[in-house]
């Protein structure tokens, strides 16, 4: 008997224990009740921590090649908004998502620019501090064009510059030679005629 009582005993000390141990953790004020421990948790950020609102779907834009997000405001019970937003992207049949936004009230949009001719989805997740709350359903798919290929124009003939003629220098007329005396003449002497012989006269017989 004694055993079992012991045994029963030491789960009521831990249950007590760890009763005071919240009490002290969220500020709760502990109360004696029939010698066991309870606890009275109180305050807006417990109240709020348990009831996080889910995130609203946003509104998708596409203007000059980038994305632009808008969504309603979430709120907890009480009607106050939450303090901020997370804003995720996703890309269509991917389970990854990537951050693209953080964002406080009472600013409740987003641009993105995610990659051309990636279809992508976009959800909002509201926040508190450390909480999160549960994220939107997603936005309508969103495909950026590719950016259009501008044809670069032909290039420009490069006309060589034409040679400028150099001037052609002008012959310089070499002085004419100076004619060569002719020659004096040298006197032809005329030849001496030679005397006529006069014939002998052949003697007559006797």
């Amino acid at each position: 008997m004694r055993r079992h009582r012991t045994w029963q005993t030491r789960p009521a000390l831990v249950i007590g224990a760890a009763a005071a141990f919240a009490a002290v953790l969220f500020g709760a004020d502990p109360v004696i009740a029939s010698g066991s421990w309870t606890a009275t948790v109180s305050g807006s950020a417990i109240g709020e921590s348990a009831v996080m609102p889910m995130g609203r779907s946003p509104t998708v834009t596409v203007v000059q090649g980038a994305v632009t997000l808008e969504w309603a405001a979430s709120t907890f019970g009480s009607g106050r908004e939450v303090p901020g937003y997370i804003v995720n992207r996703q890309v269509v049949g991917s389970a990854d998502a990537a951050t693209v936004c953080t964002v406080a009230p009472p600013f409740r949009t987003c641009q993105d620019s995610p990659a051309p001719g990636q279809q992508v989805v976009y959800r909002v997740v509201p926040t508190a501090e450390l909480w999160r709350g549960p994220a939107s359903a997603p936005s309508t798919p969103v495909t950026l064009p590719a950016p259009a290929l501008v044809a670069a124009p032909a290039p420009t003939p490069t006309v060589p510059p034409s040679p400028t003629p150099s001037a052609t220098p002008t012959p310089t007329a070499s002085p004419s030679p100076s004619a060569s005396p002719s020659p004096t003449a040298s006197p032809t002497a005329s030849p001496t005629a030679a005397p006529t012989p006069t014939p002998t006269p052949a003697p007559s017989p006797s």
